[in-house]
Parts: C-alpha cells; sequence; structure tokens
C-alpha cells in the first residue's frame, strides 16, 4: 500500500499530525499502527506508528512525536511535505478497541501516546454515545498537550466523558497541577477497581502506572497498555556473556550470534529474512519461537503467558544463553 501526505499539521513544538491519503482501503482496528516505510540517504527504514483515525475518517492521520536521536521522526519533522508517498504494510498492533467497546472505562496516555487511546475513545463514543469513560491525559505544559481541542469538544458534545489534565509544569485553570500517581488517580477515578484501564505512554510513565494499579488493589486482568519504549520484563535466572557465542538455527540454516546481539541482529547480520517493525520490544512483528529457558528477553510486548510459556519471544528485544533452534513467523 502506498501513502501520500495531504496535510501536516503541528500539535506541538515537537508533535506532528501527518495526514495521508492511499491508493487502496486499509483495515484496521482503532488503536492499531501502521508500519511506515520511510527511506533515508538509500535506505529503507521501517517504525510503527499509532493512527489517530477511526475506520470512516476521509483520511488517515498519524501523529509522530520528534524522539532525540531518533533517525525517522526527525526525519519527518525536518523533511517530510505535503505530496510526499510512503509505503506502509498492513495495520497491526493487539492493543486496540477490543478492550474498550464495552464497559466502564479508564483511559490514561502521557505525550504521545494519546494518540492510540484517543482514536479508541472516538470509537467507543461513535458506538455508545453514553459510555461512562474517565480520559486522563498527562502533560509537562498545557502547550504539550495533544489534540486538547478536539477533546474538550468531546467532553461538552458528552456529559458522561470525564476529561482530566494533568500538567507538571505551569497548570491553567480547570488543569491538575503536578505529577500523577496513585494517590491524584484514586481522586480522579473513585472507582477505578471497576473500570477497564487502558494506557499508552513512555516507558516510565508505565512502570509507574503498574505500581499505582498494584497500590489501589485493581486486578491486573482489567488492565491493558501499550508502551512507546520495552517496559521492563523478567531476564530469568542467567545472564549471556557479551563475549560467548551461540549458534542459531533455522530451519536447515545457521548463523552465530554472540552475547551482545539481539536474536533479530543476528539474523539480519546472517542475511535471513525477518520483519521487523517497531525494533523496540513493541509492535510484535519480529515473534519467533525458540527456547524459553536459553532466552533473556527485555520486553515481551504483546505476548500472551501462554506464548511466552510456549516458548514465543521477539526477536527484537531477547538475546540467548546458548544454541538454539528458532522458528520464523
Amino acid at each position: 500500500m502506498q501513502l501520500t501526505c495531504t496535510e501536516i499539521r503541528a500539535e506541538t513544538h515537537d508533535v506532528n499530525t501527518y495526514l495521508f491519503e492511499s491508493d487502496q482501503p486499509i483495515d484496521f482496528i482503532p488503536g492499531q499502527f501502521l508500519p511506515l516505510q520511510v527511506e533515508i540517504d538509500g535506505q529503507s527504514h521501517s517504525r510503527c506508528y499509532s493512527l489517530a483515525s477511526i475506520p470512516g475518517d476521509n483520511r488517515y492521520a498519524l501523529t509522530i512525536k520528534r524522539v532525540s536521536g531518533g533517525l525517522v521522526s526527525n526525519h519527518l519533522a525536518d523533511n517530510a511535505k505535503v505530496g510526499d508517498r510512503f509505503d506502509t504494510l498492513a495495520a497491526g498492533g493487539e492493543f486496540h478497541y477490543q478492550f474498550a467497546q464495552e464497559g466502564k472505562l479508564l483511559m490514561l496516555s502521557a505525550g504521545c501516546g494519546i494518540t492510540p487511546v484517543y482514536s479508541m475513545l472516538r470509537a467507543r463514543l461513535l458506538a455508545d454515545p453514553e459510555a461512562d469513560i474517565i480520559f486522563v491525559h498527562s502533560a509537562r505544559t498545557p502547550a504539550d498537550r495533544i489534540f486538547p481541542e478536539q477533546l474538550e469538544q468531546l467532553a461538552r458534545d458528552h456529559a458522561n466523558l470525564k476529561l482530566c489534565w494533568v500538567v507538571s509544569k505551569g497548570a491553567e485553570s480547570g488543569q491538575h497541577d503536578g505529577i500523577l500517581d496513585a494517590r491524584m488517580l484514586l481522586s480522579l477515578a473513585t472507582d477505578i477497581r471497576d473500570r477497564t484501564i487502558l494506557m499508552c505512554g513512555p516507558q516510565g510513565y508505565m512502570e509507574a502506572a503498574h505500581q499505582w494499579f498494584d497500590a489501589l488493589g485493581v486486578d491486573a486482568s482489567r488492565v491493558f497498555h501499550e508502551a512507546f519504549a520495552p517496559i521492563s520484563g523478567d531476564n530469568g535466572p542467567e545472564s549471556a556473556s557479551d563475549s560467548a557465542g551461540y549458534t542459531l538455527a533455522v530451519g536447515d540454516k545457521s548463523v552465530a550470534i554472540d552475547g551482545s546481539q539481539t536474536v533479530l541482529e543476528a539474523l539480519e547480520a546472517g542475511g535471513l529474512p525477518i520483519f521487523a517493525a517497531c525494533r523496540a520490544g513493541v509492535c510484535g512483528s519480529c515473534k519467533c519461537k525458540g527456547e524459553g529457558t536459553k532466552l533473556e528477553r527485555s520486553a515481551v510486548g504483546p505476548l500472551t503467558p501462554q506464548e511466552l510459556e510456549e516458548g514465543y519471544f521477539l526477536a527484537c528485544a531477547s538475546k540467548v544463553t546458548g544454541d538454539m533452534q528458532v522458528t520464523l513467523p
């Protein structure tokens, strides 16, 4: 599929929304992402960006934050223009409207993590205008809020939507001053244990949120999330030495891997075909199967507990502690 940029909107000083038309309809669920292919200096780079759109919109919107050292996000911010064309693969991601379509919701976001949550909010209110929703967004300053006008209009149109802005610096009237914590969260959602929680944001925010939920007695099965960087995982009892050398067997081929490489890096260096979109342990596009006892996982993304038990892992976020047979997707 090919996207053509038709408009670029500045959301904040470091966040833009890029609007696209597609040469063919894109099937997606609110909350999912598109793997955007961007050519830089003759090389193609793939990154996953969440859609701010919902099905039925006349254009596809990707809201992208400039990241310090981010090759693709900075290239887009500095060089993208109306008329540019980009290839994309099918939409993906397991954090989507499936979890938002019924019951009372608490939707949490920080920074550009608002994008998939905003898409799911729009979809739920379109399907159920009376849905009981609390939406809490954290931003550094009032000017760093994303989609403020759109969200405030939704709140005016739906009395059942409680919109809360948490601003850590320079909060204005009607905004909550400070950094979100368990106490503030409970004051905003006193019935938090009765709500399904959907959240997305930077790594530190997500790790803190899980601590709040534990402190407030929230059932973990009611919490669904997507992070823009890997959340720390259980690496198991073994630790691979950077100098250790092992072999990955893939079908009738084998490649070398040392303790400093991820499985993805070793497979790519060995010329084996594997697709990886986000390369950050989030999207799950590089899911492989191996031996769980020989893996160090720094992130598990959308993998389920059953998949982990069966030996599935993310190649971009896993290292090995021994020779291993690998089954590619």
